[in-house]
C-alpha cells in the first residue's frame, strides 16, 4: 500500500499485478482447504502412526520414515502445510515413542526432520506456493515441471536427508518405543472419500496438459465437493475449514508480489537481471548456478516469497529465448525453495515451525539452527543445480 501510495507502483499495475494472482491464489486457497479436511478426517495422524509403525524400535528408521512421509506430504499438499500440520504431529509421537534414556537432544532431529522435508526443491508446481506464481509467469504447466524438477527435487531430499544425518549422527536415537494404540477414526468413510477426491485431483494436475484445464480450477474442483461432503458425511460447519485455511499465508503472497511489482517499476530488477544475463553470457549452465545461489541467498536474507517474484520479473523481462528462460526460472526455484533453510526468517515454513515448537515448550537456538541449514543448503542447491543442468544437456537444450 506504501508503494502504491508514494506512487511507485501505479494503481493500473497494481491491479494488472492482482489480476494475475488470481489463479495462483485460487489453487493456494483450494489446496489449503483440502489439506484442512484431510487433517479433519485423521488421514495425516494415520500417516504418522504408520510411520512408526513401519519404524518398529529402531530411531534411525524412525528419522528416514519421517523424513520420506514428510517429503511426500509437502511435494502433495505444499510445504508450508506440511509443516503447519506435521510439526505437531511429530511432536506428539516424539513424546509417545521416546524412551528414557531421551533428553532433548535426541528429540531435535526429528523436528530438524520435519521442517527441512518443507524447504525441498517442490517436486511439482503445488509443492510450493512460489512455485505456484513463478510458474504461472512463464506458462509453465504441471508436467512440463514435474519433467524438469522431480530429478532435482530427488538430489535436494538426498543431500538435505544425509546432511542432517551427518550433523545429527551422535543424536538420533539407536531405538525408540511404539505407539501403543492405532489412532481413532471418527469416520472411516468420510477418510476414504477424502483420499478418494484427493486421489482424483492429482490425475487431474497430471493430465491438465492434455484437458487444458488450468490448475487452479483443477484444485477448486478437489476442494469444493471435498467440503461439500465434509458438511454432508460429518455434520461440519464449513466454517471449520475456513478458519483453517491460512488466509495470512493468502495475504502475504499477494503483498509480496505488490512489493515485487514495485521493485520492477524502481528498476531494481533491471539490476539482478544484467547480473543474470551476464552469467548467462558464459554459459547457461553458469546462468543456471549463479541465478539459483543467487535466489538461496537472498531468500534466506529477506524471505523466499518476495524473492521469486523479483526473479520471475528480472528474468522475464530479459531478452532471451522462451526455453532458457524457463531453465532459468527453475534454476531460481530451486534456491528459492531450497535457501530459506540457511537462516530461520527465510520461509512461512520455518517460522509456523518455530511458534509450534515454542508453543509446546521446545526451543532450538538460532546458532544451530544457522550451523546446519548453511551448508547444507549450499551443498543441495548445487547438486540440484548440476542435475537440472544434466537435464538440459540430455535433453539437447532448453
Amino acid at each position: 500500500m506504501l508503494m502504491i501510495a508514494a506512487g511507485v507502483l501505479p494503481l493500473n499495475q497494481a491491479a494488472e499485478a492482482l489480476g494475475f494472482l488470481a489463479r495462483p491464489v485460487l489453487t493456494i486457497v483450494s489446496l489449503m482447504a483440502i489439506t484442512v479436511v484431510a487433517d479433519q478426517a485423521g488421514l495425516f495422524r494415520l500417516i504418522a502412526w504408520q510411520v512408526a509403525q513401519a519404524a518398529g524400535h529402531d530411531g534411525r528408521k524412525l528419522f528416514a520414515y519421517l523424513f520420506i512421509a514428510g517429503t511426500i506430504t509437502g511435494t502433495l499438499f505444499t510445504n508450508d502445510a506440511a509443516v503447519l500440520i506435521f510439526t505437531p504431529l511429530v511432536f506428539r509421537l516424539v513424546e509417545e515413542v521416546q524412551e528414557p534414556s531421551w533428553g532433548p537432544a535426541q528429540k531435535v532431529p526429528y523436528y530438524f526432520a520435519i521442517l527441512y522435508v518443507a524447504n525441498l526443491v517442490g517436486a511439482f508446481v503445488t509443492s510450493n506456493p512460489i512455485n505456484i506464481v513463478v510458474s504461472r509467469w512463464f506458462g509453465i504447466g504441471f508436467l512440463e515441471y514435474a519433467a524438469w524438477m522431480v530429478a532435482p527435487a530427488i538430489a535436494s531430499m538426498v543431500v538435505s536427508y544425509w546432511g542432517l544425518r551427518w550433523f545429527f549422527r551422535s543424536a538420533i536415537p539407536v531405538t525408540c518405543g511404539r505407539p501403543e494404540s492405532r489412532p481413532s477414526t471418527p469416520h472411516p468413510r468420510f477418510l476414504v472419500v477424502t483420499g478418494a477426491i484427493l486421489g482424483l485431483t492429482l490425475i487431474g494436475f497430471f493430465t491438465q496438459e492434455w484437458t487444458g484445464i488450468p490448475i487452479a480450477y483443477v484444485a477448486a474442483t478437489g476442494a469444493v465437493p471435498v467440503v461439500i461432503l465434509r458438511r454432508a458425511m460429518v455434520r461440519g460447519p464449513v466454517t471449520d475449514v475456513m478458519r483453517g485455511i491460512g488466509w495470512d499465508v493468502i495475504v502475504f503472497v499477494v503483498g509480496i508480489f505488490l512489493v515485487a511489482s514495485g521493485h520492477r517499476e524502481a528498476g531494481f530488477t533491471e539490476v539482478l537481471g544484467q547480473v543474470i544475463l551476464a552469467a548467462n553470457s558464459v554459459s547457461l549452465s553458469v546462468g543456471t548456478l549463479v541465478t539459483g545461489l543467487a535466489a538461496a541467498v537472498s531468500s534466506a536474507v529477506m524471505n523466499n516469497h518476495p524473492v521469486a517474484g523479483i526473479s520471475a520479473m528480472a528474468i522475464g523481462d530479459l531478452s532471451l529465448g522462451e526455453g532458457s528462460a524457463r531453465i532459468l526460472a527453475l534454476a531460481a526455484l530451486v534456491g528459492g525453495d531450497l535457501g530459506p533453510k540457511m537462516l530461520p526468517l527465510g520461509s512461512l515454513a520455518a517460522l509456523m515451525w518455530f511458534r509450534i515448537l515454542r508453543s509446546n515448550g521446545v526451543e532450538i537456538p538460532y546458532r544451530q539452527y544457522i550451523k546446519i541449514g548453511i551448508p547444507v543448503t549450499l551443498a543441495a542447491v548445487i547438486v540440484s543445480i548440476l542435475v537440472l543442468n544434466v537435464e538440459v544437456l540430455l535433453a539437447g537444450g532448453p
